[in-house]
């Protein structure tokens, strides 16, 4: 995935609708732009970022309650190799009402290398399902999907409607520090696969 060009998506919470929180709202922008990934697969990569403001409101809770907030962001980054392809991304999803509402939609703009600190890896979690784990299931160990579960509480996901199917599911996002960026391509999520690994800069 060569991660030339990037587009910020930042995602409002309603100030007027106390059932539009930013999770909730989230999860909607990400169905939305999870459609166009699907119609152009391999092309975009995602990233999860926080603006200015969440963080500044994530430092509030920490010094209100001596806890660390669980981890948050309202900004899906999305990777392109060219700029044509994101400005194509942008056409796609512009005129979607929610997209309207609730998000700043940025521009496409070239990946500043000088500044890359760093690089990081986004994989999609996976908990098997009960009855796969009732095939391997071992008295002496928990369970992995359990395991699984308690990892999983920690990590930053999206709840999705599928747009063919009606059906409701959980994208849970492994996030992993990297060396270097891979050779691998992003699946329709825009994540990386164990047999497609890749990762995308921190700037």
């Amino acid at each position: 995935m060569d991660a030339n060009y990037y587009l910020d998506i930042r995602v409002l919470e309603s100030s007027d609708d106390t059932d539009l929180k930013l999770g909730h709202i989230r999860n909607q922008i990400y169905t939305v732009i999870h459609g166009a990934f699907r119609k152009l697969p391999a092309h975009y990569a995602l990233a999860l970022e926080m603006s200015d403001k969440l963080k500044a409101k994530q430092e509030q809770f920490e010094k209100k309650h001596g806890r660390s907030a669980k981890p948050n962001f309202d900004i899906l980054r999305i990777f392109a190799e060219k700029q044509d392809e994101l400005d194509e991304l942008v056409e796609a999803i512009k005129g979607h009402w929610k997209i309207r509402d609730y998000t700043v939609l940025g521009v496409a703009i070239a990946v500043p290398t000088a500044k890359i600190s760093g690089w990081k890896s986004y994989r999609k979690f996976r908990i098997p399902t009960q009855k796969a784990e009732r095939t391997k299931l071992s008295h002496q160990n928990e369970p992995l999907r359990d395991r699984r579960l308690k990892t999983a509480k920690g990590m930053p996901f999206f709840q999705v409607i599928s747009q063919s199917t009606g059906q409701g599911f959980t994208v849970i996002i492994d996030v992993q520090e990297s060396e270097n960026a891979g050779y691998g391509l992003p699946d329709s999520y825009g994540l990386a696969r164990k047999e497609s690994p890749f990762a995308l800069p921190v700037f």
